[in-house]
Formats: C-alpha cells, sequence, structure tokens
C-alpha cells in the first residue's frame, strides 16, 4: 500500500539571487530594464528549496496469511522523498508558488508516484491557488487530527485506509483553493477533473473542509466526493481497496464515494488529546480485476488519540480505533516511543495490534492480510530529514 506522504520539516536553500551566476545575470537584466525604459523593480526575486525525507527499518509482522513475517521496510512512518518547493515574490503582496515531490523506496530504490507536484499564485489575504496532483481537504482539514495524519504515521492508518487518511490516492488533474487565515479560521476546497471527453463526471471528484484554532483547542471537518473512482486510469483517483470475504482484501471501482470526517484536539501542557471520527460510503462497487459487481460498503472510524512529550527528546504517542462497516468490525490499538537524536534525525520503536471479527480481514496498513482475526505488528527505524 502507499506510504503516507508528510509536509516538508527542514531543508537547505538555495537563493539565486545569492549565486554568484544568478547576481551576474540580475545586474545584466537591470542595465537593460534601464536602457529600455522598464523599472528595476520589475525583477522578482525568487528562492528554490530543496528538501527531503528518508525512513527506512525493520519490521515483524506475526501473521501475513497465516506465516510470521520479518522485512525491512521504507518507512512505517513517512513514506520516504524528495522535493523542490519555491515562491517568486510577484509584487503587490501575490506570489508564485510550485512543488515538485517524489517519493521512493530507501529499501529497494523504486521511484514512487506518491507524492505532490502543483504549480499556482496566490496572496496571504486572498489566499491561494494551485494547479496539479494534490492533497485533498481531507488532508488539509481532517488528517492532522488523526495519529496516521500526525504522528503514528503510515501503519496508523485506518483500515485499508478507507477514508484517505493516509494519503493513500493523491487527486490527479485536480484545482484547489486554500484560504488565509482569518482570526483561528482557514478554509479550502479541490475539484479533480476526470480528463473524459463526453463524460465529464466519470472518474471526477471534489472536496471541501475547514479548520479552526483557539489557543490549546483545534477542530476541523472535511468532506470528499468521487464519481466512479478507478473506472478510468486518466481520471482524479485510482481503484480502491476494500475488505472482501474470507480473509481477503480486493481492489474495487466504486462508482459513487462520500467520505466526512471531523476532528479536535486539546492541548494540556506537553499532552495533546485527539479525536476524530470518519465515515466512508461506497456504492455501486465492483471488483477491479473481474467486474464483478460487489456489495456496497460504508465503514465508519472512530479514533481517541494522545501525544505526550515526556522530555525534549523522547516523546509518547497512542491510539485506539474501532471501525465497523459490511456487518464486521474491527479493534486497533498503538504505541509509538520516537527519540531525537538531533532537530533533523530521529529513532523510534512502534507496535500495532488489530482484531477483526469472524471472517473478516485483519489488516495492518502496509501488510497483507491475516490468516485470521488477529495481526501484530512491531518495527523500528530511523528516520532522517534534510
Amino acid at each position: 500500500m502507499p506510504l503516507r506522504p508528510k509536509a516538508p520539516r527542514a531543508a537547505s536553500m538555495i537563493s539565486e539571487a545569492g549565486h554568484p551566476a544568478a547576481r551576474s545575470l540580475a545586474i545584466s537584466m537591470a542595465v537593460c530594464a534601464t536602457f529600455i525604459g522598464l523599472p528595476g523593480a520589475a525583477w522578482a526575486q525568487s528562492s528554490v528549496q530543496l528538501y527531503g525525507e528518508l525512513d527506512t527499518g525493520v519490521a515483524y509482522v506475526n501473521n501475513v496469511g497465516g506465516h510470521a513475517q520479518y522485512r525491512l521496510t521504507s518507512g512505517t512512518i513517512d513514506g520516504s522523498y524528495w522535493g523542490l518547493q519555491g515562491s517568486e515574490d510577484l509584487g503587490g503582496g501575490a506570489r508564485a508558488i510550485f512543488r515538485l515531490e517524489r517519493g521512493l523506496s530507501v529499501a529497494t530504490g523504486e521511484g514512487l508516484n506518491d507524492h505532490p507536484m502543483y504549480v499556482g499564485i496566490g496572496t496571504d489575504t486572498l489566499g491561494t491557488v494551485t494547479f496539479g496532483r494534490q492533497y485533498d481537504s481531507i488532508h488539509d482539514y481532517f488528517q492532522t487530527f488523526t495519529l496516521t495524519g500526525n504522528t503514528g504515521g503510515t501503519a496508523f492508518a485506518h483500515l485499508l485506509d478507507n477514508d484517505n487518511a493516509n494519503n493513500s490516492f493523491l487527486a490527479s488533474n485536480s484545482v484547489k483553493y486554500t484560504s488565509g487565515n482569518y482570526g483561528g479560521l482557514s478554509f479550502g476546497g479541490l475539484y479533480a477533473f476526470s480528463n473524459q471527453a463526453g463524460a465529464f463526471a466519470n472518474n471526477r471528484a471534489y472536496s471541501v473542509g475547514a479548520s479552526y484554532s483557539a489557543g490549546a483547542f483545534n477542530a476541523g471537518a472535511a468532506y470528499l466526493h468521487n464519481n466512479g473512482r478507478g473506472n478510468t486510469t486518466g481520471g482524479a483517483y485510482d481503484s480502491l481497496a476494500l475488505p472482501g470475504s474470507a480473509n481477503t482484501v480486493v481492489n474495487a471501482n466504486v462508482e459513487r464515494q462520500n467520505t466526512f470526517g471531523v476532528g479536535m484536539s486539546y492541548e494540556i501542557g506537553e499532552f495533546t488529546l485527539g479525536g476524530a471520527f470518519s465515515r466512508s460510503i461506497n456504492s455501486g462497487v465492483t471488483d477491479a480485476d473481474t467486474g464483478d459487481l460487489l456489495p456496497s460498503l460504508a465503514l465508519n472510524n472512530y479514533e481517541i488519540n494522545g501525544i505526550y512529550k515526556l522530555t525534549p527528546a523522547i516523546q509518547l504517542s497512542g491510539m485506539y480505533v474501532y471501525t465497523n462497516g459490511g456487518g464486521a468490525h474491527w479493534h486497533e490499538g498503538a504505541l509509538q516511543v520516537d527519540y531525537l537524536l538531533s532537530k533533523r534525525t530521529d529513532v523510534y520503536l512502534e507496535s500495532i495490534y488489530q482484531r477483526a471479527s469472524s471472517g473478516a480481514p485483519a489488516v495492518i496498513n502496509t501488510n497483507d492480510p491475516s490468516s485470521g482475526r488477529n495481526q501484530l505488528m512491531l518495527s523500528t527505524g530511523i528516520r532522517h530529514r534534510f
């Protein structure tokens, strides 16, 4: 399963204006501007940022198809990636921005198309409009209240990431608006085109969301809708993973999908208490491989989580999630200890346990299904940001 992308936290700056060649070019352009009557201020300042993250470790899973599994992982908190982002001052408070990221597997060297790429324009007061392959409103306004969208990472996702809180799918062919911050309130929306001639709604998506922050209290809500998910290879989203029967997971095309999410958190000193609820409703479901009609499925996820900063270098996190739907239910608990070796390098240890109802697959995110009702994952790793 795709690994969760993560926003950059550290970077090395490369300023075009500071490079000797760039300074020479800027001087030449200013001289030319003088001769042709253009103001020197027309040549805007810009910057480019190189950043990334590498996360790898070792994991033990007690039940993968009935067998124990030991493997090298490429990130059970964050998916590894590198990226470039930058901005150009256009004057009058406006700026052009871009972001290009590429995921990768540290374990195999494989490139992964699981990160955003976009270009846009905006201001602090009016907001920003961007175009490309992007996160939807579930990520922007709901994900942060779950541990999969925060500290816990990829393996902490709700069952099969059914609400996309782990960013298993980014919205291709999308246009997104993100507002400024107005007294703690921010909001936005996204529309992803189907790119189909004569089938405008086939595999298109749209989402909206909002968040509010007031001191120690934070809250957010988001809605995501998709038509014909997985019906085409050039639309908004790929096919979706859903629990089948007899301990199986199927790749499914979904004629209509609606996902709702609401969450909140409250900080008490060094402790943050969070809660989240999401519901994903999938109708018109067919097997992506065989085309067979499958039952419609609605899944509800109830999460409570906590993050405690024990010392400046040690952070403890834990969660409990209850998921039900389709006549089945799943319990999942997870714990994590993260130790900072420096501002950019940390090591971690985590455990995740999931128990399903009889006949349903137990499947912790990033793993294949178990042969029964239970699955346990223990992992440790190192993460470095640059």
